[in-house]
């Protein structure tokens, strides 16, 4: 094979690639659209033994409720809507109103280190399916093993 059609069967290739990297691209960022909102805003501010708390607006729609839930170390713990008082959001231009808060009570956990992630449950369009968006950032949070009232820990089947 002379270097003429070598050099074109290698550009061929080249534009091929180049071609199959846009398409699956344009899928890559069309699925995101379709599975994600952009417009979503929240901060997880709080994770500790008593709660986890937050805030979590649609800035699309600032004046709707989001529906979030609480997993910790990956497990599911409670959902609600992102309704409680929150005026810091609102003073912020977030949100229409001061509602856009969420509290959930920690449950009981063994003593150490875990994780806390807090989710917008999204409807698709067709309303047929929900897809979980985190909201802010993980949150790692201590647990201490628990104290007597000497300040000693406590052992299994009481205390010192």
């Amino acid at each position: 094979m002379s270097n003429r059609p070598r050099s074109k069967l290698i550009h061929l290739l080249i534009s091929k690639s180049i071609a199959e990297a846009l398409l699956v691209a344009a899928i890559a960022i069309g699925f995101y659209f379709a599975t994600s909102n952009p417009d979503l805003r929240g901060v997880l501010d709080v994770a500790n033994a008593e709660t986890v708390n937050g805030w979590a607006v649609d800035e699309a729609r600032p004046w709707t409720r989001v529906e979030v839930q609480l997993f910790i170390d990956n497990e599911f713990v409670a959902d609600k809507n992102a309704a409680e008082f929150r005026p810091d959001v609102h003073s912020a231009k977030r949100a229409e109103d001061d509602w856009h808060g969420f509290i959930f009570e920690t449950p009981p956990l063994p003593a150490g280190e875990h994780e806390a992630r807090v989710y917008a449950l999204l409807p698709n369009a067709a309303g047929s399916r929900r897809t979980l968006q985190l909201i802010g950032k993980p949150f790692r949070f201590l647990i201490e093993p628990k104290q007597t009232r000497l300040g000693l820990p406590q052992e299994k089947g009481g205390t010192r």
